[in-house]
């Protein structure tokens, strides 16, 4: 990789109004070119000054005054050829100081840098410390206007939780294909997560398919596929804790006729008994004499209500053993499921089973990534209509201690619960124009100034802006190529029509022949 040594003076720092100060830096750019999301870096008492370019602004004082140009315009003359309009023009960037780097120590800067100090391009490999890069790290891209490369220690981006945000559009599963790519490239003696993604719309079912193209990584041998309308939840492995989030109508008298049932069930179970089904609990709740007709109604009108999911039977399928495995991704695809209530209840019992068994210590640690967050995580929506919110919340505060780690994806930041957002240390966020998901951003988000979120507004697909626990500092970033199989979830509308109207003329055509 070419070294960038930064050593050239780009510009001068000058005194505005603002500052210098120790939160705002403006200089004058004397050479070269100056980008928006860039570094750059100024010698300074105790080291070195890096600050961030938030704007770049290009002035020229013949132009200030918009009527007199229009006046002088108007006349036939054209300023360029009356006066030495060029030589006025010059480009101002404002920076936001971000630390001092002095050797292998970071400080935070408590007083401005002198007027007339020069100011550099920072130097990649002063960048590299000074955001916290690992040699070998996970590859997720490189830095927006320098030759580094982006790569993160896998516990800093993981262990205190990841959140990736955007717009639709911006290539939010592009960049969570490139992070599992990462994570399965990982060798054993790196450490491996088992991954398991609960995947909204079968973004990522491609791993599990074998490659078809050279130009393309093979990992369907470490995928495993899961279709949601396969997936039954074991009733003797419910507790009272997921139903009363599945039933949260439930009193606790109701709460607990129903768990001395479950709990017969299970004795009768470890004598040797078949595993039960709803059918059999049922059937336990009408004999039970200590429940009161009133109870016994509600218990039954739920359970009934439970059996018309088609969800539960008698053991798991599948095993939570057989799919969480180091180095193994498993998709769980929730796409062909149209009930948001019988996907919420299938993500809260995987993550609370998940949970459950990392705390015992009898699945490997974890990263739990979940699509459309914020359809199971929703923010100000009853206990009824959130059914997966609880677990994920207690995730969110305790996962790190166990190593659960969790991963959420949302386009829609305003209705992602505050609480679990909150807890996730690192958020990646790509291009977002809602104004209200970028002020939910701004107040979920610390270090995150108004110019840099600005700026979110302005990426383009594919580029990012990274802050929290995996960077030492905000850092725009652009994503790398991925090198496994693109989902054909989303098709080309112009593609989708031309496939139906093909379909329909074969049908025809059959139907003709046919007659």
């Amino acid at each position: 990789m070419k070294e960038d040594l930064g050593k050239e003076d780009i510009g001068t720092i000058v005194s505005t109004p603002e500052g210098p100060s120790p939160s705002s830096v403006d200089f004058v750019v004397n050479e070269g070119v100056v980008h928006r999301g860039q570094f750059v870096e100024m010698d300074y008492s105790e080291g070195t000054l890096v600050a961030l370019v938030n704007d770049v602004v290009k002035t020229n004082r013949y132009f200030e005054r918009a009527e007199s140009v229009k006046e002088f315009e108007a006349s036939g003359k054209k300023l360029f050829d009356q006066f030495p309009t060029s030589e006025w023009e010059y480009l101002l960037a404002r920076t936001r100081p971000l630390g001092v780097y002095a050797g292998s120590q970071l400080k935070r800067p408590t007083f401005p840098p002198s007027p007339g100090t020069k100011v550099r391009i920072a130097n990649a490999n002063t960048l590299k410390s000074f955001l916290g890069f690992a040699e070998d790290g996970l590859f997720l891209g490189s830095v927006e206007f320098h030759d580094l490369l982006v790569r993160l220690p896998l516990s800093r981006l993981l262990q205190k939780h990841l959140a990736i945000l955007a717009m639709s559009g911006a290539g939010k599963s592009y960049l969570v294909s490139v992070l599992f790519e990462e994570l399965l490239n990982r060798r054993k003696e790196q450490g491996r997560l088992a991954v398991v993604v609960l995947d909204a719309h079968g973004e990522y079912t491609s791993f599990a398919e074998q490659a078809t193209k050279k130009e393309f990584t093979d990992y369907s041998t470490q995928t495993k596929l899961v279709k949601a309308r396969d997936v039954r939840i074991g009733v003797p492995k419910l507790n009272i804790g997921l139903i009363a989030n599945i039933i949260p109508g439930l009193s606790t008298p109701q709460k607990r006729d129903l768990e001395r049932v479950l709990n017969r069930l299970r004795r009768e179970l470890r004598n040797g008994m078949e595993p039960f089904n709803l059918s059999t609990l049922q059937a336990e709740i009408v004999k039970d004499e200590e429940i009161n007709e009133a109870t016994r109604k509600v218990l039954m009108s739920w359970i009934l209500s439970l059996e018309e999911l088609h969800l539960f039977d008698r053991t798991d399928n599948p095993s939570l053993y057989d799919i969480v495995e180091p180095g193994v991704l498993t998709v769980i695809d929730l796409s062909e499921v149209i009930d948001l209530r019988k996907k919420q209840i299938i993500v809260a019992y995987f993550a609370q089973k998940m949970f459950s068994d990392r705390r015992a210590k009898k699945i490997p640690p974890f990263a739990l990534v979940l699509e459309e967050a914020h359809q199971f995580i929703p923010e100000k929506v009853s206990r009824e209509g959130a059914i997966s919110r609880s677990i994920m919340r207690t995730i969110a505060r305790e996962g790190r201690k166990f190593g659960a780690s969790l991963v959420l994806i949302s386009q829609r930041p305003i209705q992602l619960d505050t609480t679990t957002l909150s807890q996730c240390g690192t958020q990646i966020i790509l291009r977002v124009t809602n104004p209200y998901d970028l002020d939910h951003i701004g107040k979920s988000a610390e270090g995150l100034d108004r110019r840099s979120l600005d700026m979110i507004t302005s990426l383009r697909v594919g580029e990012a802006l990274m802050i929290g626990e995996a960077v030492n500092y905000p850092v725009f970033f652009r994503v790398r190529k991925r090198v496994s199989m693109e989902s054909r979830h989303e098709v080309p509308l112009e593609k989708a029509a031309l496939d139906f109207e093909e379909k329909k003329d074969a049908r025809l055509d059959e139907a003709e022949e046919f007659l």
